[in-house]
C-alpha cells in the first residue's frame, strides 16, 4: 500500500491563510489533482481538515472512502462515505492494507501528518508550491517530528509559477 501526502503551500510555507482560507489554492488549473484523484482508493484527514472541508458547500469527495482520524470516541458524520477512526495510526494502515487498500491519500491536518511522519507511515510526498506569499495562517508542517530524509522523484513547473514537488520518503 501507498500512502502519499498530496498538499498544496504557499511559498512562505502555509497551507491555508488566516480563517482556514484555501481559495487561492489551484485556482487556474488541477496540476495533476485529478489524475492523483483517481489513483486513490481512501482518504484519510484529521478532525480540523475534516471540519474545513465540510463547511465549505459540496462534500468533493463523494464516491471515496472517507476516514476522518478523532481522538473523540464518536464524531458526528455528515458527509458519505465517510467514517471515523479514533485508533492509534499503526494499527490504521494496518487495517487498510489488510482491507486491499493500494493507495491512501494523507489529506491533512498538521497533527495527523505529523503522527504519519513519526510513524514512518508516509512513502510518498508531493507538494504543489503556488507563487503566493501569504504571511501567516496554517503551517506546511508542525514541529515535532523527527528528521525526515526525502528522495526527489519529479520536479515540475508550470507557467503559473506553481512548482510540484514529488518525493520518496526514504527508509
Amino acid at each position: 500500500m501507498l500512502t502519499t501526502l498530496f498538499i498544496a503551500t504557499s511559498l512562505d510555507g502555509y497551507i491555508a491563510g488566516p480563517d482556514d482560507d484555501l481559495s487561492w489554492q489551484f485556482t487556474d488549473n488541477d496540476y495533476g489533482f485529478d489524475e492523483f484523484f483517481r489513483t486513490v482508493d481512501t482518504l484519510i484527514m484529521g478532525r480540523g481538515t475534516y471540519d474545513v472541508v465540510r463547511g465549505m458547500g459540496r462534500w468533493p469527495y463523494s464516491g471515496k472512502r472517507t476516514l476522518v482520524v478523532t481522538r473523540s470516541e464518536k464524531l458526528d458524520i455528515t458527509t458519505p462515505d465517510t467514517a471515523y477512526f479514533n485508533g492509534s495510526l499503526v494499527d490504521l494502515e494496518k487495517m487498510l492494507k489488510e482491507q486491499g487498500v493500494k493507495r491512501s491519500w494523507l489529506v491533512g491536518g498538521g497533527e495527523l501528518v505529523k503522527g504519519y511522519l513519526e510513524g514512518k507511515l508516509v512513502e510518498e510526498v508531493v507538494v504543489s508550491v503556488h507563487p503566493l506569499l501569504l504571511g501567516k495562517g496554517v503551517p506546511l508542517f508542525p514541529g515535532g517530528f523527527p528528521q525526515t530524509s526525502l528522495d526527489l522523484i519529479d520536479a515540475e513547473a508550470f507557467d503559473s509559477g506553481l512548482v510540484q514537488l514529488r518525493y520518496k520518503v526514504k527508509s
